[in-house]
């Protein structure tokens, strides 16, 4: 019976929470259906964007992409990055294009071109705003943005990306060169210690790479230096 009672209670409480919001549904019914309407208009205008101006975009951002791409492979950087009157550059492209997947590659291509040309701060705004989830890939823009902040001498933030990238690789190929580079930076900031761990990582981890098999006497070194 008491079972019942409470059970009855509850009904009435939820009849009673649905009256309230029928109520005020009623009584601000302009309101309701504004707001439905501007939710409506945002995924319309999130699919329209992503299904329609974006695609659109993407295929005049590739159409404009193979031109520099064949200066690129050609090695003139100067053309790729900044173009001329017969070719659009990577910069244009991603100044234009850099909400696409085709603008977002371009970055990385504008990055390798800055490095070519010796413009270390141009390569790291490039690199520094690219993305991918390629785990080779994203490694080598990793560890080309340590070589932009080596070549300005910034060696703490340059040492930090070579192990990072050497750990998004996991390579056996990539890893080494990547700990190969750390241990290099770390001698050049004094610490010997980093350097020792980063080529004994080598050695334990990559062995038979072309790394680990001179990496003793780079370990002599920074073990004598200390």
């Amino acid at each position: 019976m008491a079972e019942d009672t409470q059970n009855q209670d509850q009904l009435e409480q939820i009849g009673s929470s649905l009256t309230k919001v029928e109520q005020f549904v009623e009584n601000n019914k302009k309101t309701v259906l504004y707001a439905v309407a501007a939710i409506v208009v945002v995924i319309c205008g999130v699919f329209a964007y992503k299904n329609l101006y974006l695609d659109k975009q993407q295929d005049k951002a590739l159409a404009a992409m193979w031109p520099a791409e064949n200066q690129f492979r050609i090695d003139s950087f100067h053309i790729a990055l900044y173009g001329n009157e017969n070719v659009t550059g990577f910069e244009d492209i991603v100044d234009e294009f850099g909400s696409t997947k085709a603008g977002n590659t371009a970055r990385y291509y504008a990055g390798c071109c800055a490095m070519r040309l010796g413009e270390f701060e141009t390569a790291i705004d490039y690199l520094s705003d690219f993305s991918t989830d390629d785990p080779i890939i994203e490694s080598e823009a990793i560890c080309l943005l340590g070589d932009a902040y080596s070549e300005t001498e910034n060696y703490k933030k340059a040492v930090s990306l070579y192990k990072k990238a050497a750990k998004v690789a996991d390579d056996e190929l990539l890893s080494p060169r990547y700990l190969m580079k750390a241990g290099l930076v770390y001698e050049k900031l004094g610490k010997y210690d980093d350097a020792i761990e980063a080529y004994q990582q080598i050695k334990k981890e990559y062995d038979g790479t072309p790394e680990a098999s001179s990496i003793e006497k780079y370990i002599t070194r920074a073990q004598l230096k200390k």
